[in-house]
């Protein structure tokens, strides 16, 4: 009996899956968080000096940061500090994305993001997108993710087309593992909304008001308009709060997929055109659903023999 749950649980997060799924996941997380950090008023340099000139009375450090106040004598950090250790995490990030030295790159960029990230949302503003971004990063850091197409490879004199076909054992894990992330994070919040709120929650009204509000706030003439029609509202909450609530039910039935995924990512996109709310690195993430080495299969762009590359597509599918 312990013998068949351990093979069904090595079978399921350490089947053999395809390098370059897990080598696109990289650019993408990576390119994601830097592009936010250099382009994005919200993450970049200015934003940290703009926080350090709130009161002190504004900073009390989240529990995760704490233990490293802790570590350093309680020490508080002040801003050219945390604008130093950002263009550090900036070098670092480059460093990841092109696959140079890519564990320990990845390990600070996710170290250093976290880091910040941490410290700014210490000063009362709390926000959640952040979070997946920080521990994907932190799980691709653990992973062969500069196996393929990374500078890595090429100084091991590894070949483009033997880093595109390449497979590992530890391929597959970081995906799932960030795969359920998104499982964990939706049943969280649908547990949030009924323990709080209860079915009240979704009344439509809820809804109306964070469209009128932030429409408001933030000009958005979509999230305006459709905050003048109840039933739209009522329903559009009660499949959000169905969506999930099930949205788990996808990564143990993986046909299921191919409805859950594309409603999330058009959800997350509505969220922004109505409430003008950026979930960016969710929807940056959320293309780890998208199985890259057999969509290139499809289009041709791996040449390999036929045998090869249905194996391929069914290591990167399944």
């Amino acid at each position: 009996m312990a013998a068949s749950l351990a093979e069904k649980w090595n079978r399921y997060w350490f089947r053999e899956g395809p390098l370059l799924d897990l080598a696109i996941l990289r650019i993408i997380a990576v390119g994601t968080q830097l592009g936010l950090m250099l382009f994005d008023s919200r993450y970049g340099l200015d934003s940290l000096r703009k926080i350090g000139d709130l009161p002190d009375s504004y900073y009390q450090p989240l529990p995760f940061l704490r233990p490293v106040v802790a570590l350093l004598g309680g020490h508080n950090f002040s801003v050219w500090e945390m604008q130093t250790i950002q263009v550090a995490t900036l070098i670092a990030g480059f460093a990841a994305l092109v696959g140079l030295w890519t564990r320990f790159s990845l390990f600070l960029f996710a170290a250093g993001v976290a880091l910040v990230q941490l410290w700014a949302l210490s000063h009362g503003d709390i926000h959640h997108p952040e979070a997946a971004m920080v521990i994907a990063l932190g799980v691709l850091a653990l992973s062969p993710a500069g196996a393929a197409i990374s500078l890595d490879a090429w100084l091991k004199r590894g070949s483009f087309q033997q880093q595109l076909m390449s497979t590992s054992r530890e391929a597959k894990w970081p995906i799932l593992v960030i795969q359920w992330l998104f499982g964990l994070m939706y049943l969280s919040a649908s547990y949030s909304k009924l323990a709080i709120g209860g079915f009240q929650w979704a009344n439509g009204i809820t809804l109306q008001y964070y469209l009128a509000m932030d429409g408001l706030r933030w000009n958005s003439l979509l999230g305006l308009w459709l905050s003048q029609h109840h039933w739209p509202s009522l329903i559009g909450q009660w499949n959000v709060l169905v969506f999930q609530s099930t949205f788990f039910l996808s990564l143990l039935i993986p046909k299921l997929k191919w409805i859950y995924v594309p409603i999330g990512m058009v959800m997350h996109v509505g969220i922004y055109l109505m409430l003008k709310a950026p979930f960016w690195q969710w929807t940056a993430l959320y293309l780890v659903f998208v199985p890259w080495t057999a969509a290139l299969i499809y289009v041709k762009w791996i040449p390999e023999s036929a045998e090869r590359q249905a194996e391929l597509a069914k290591a990167s599918a399944g």
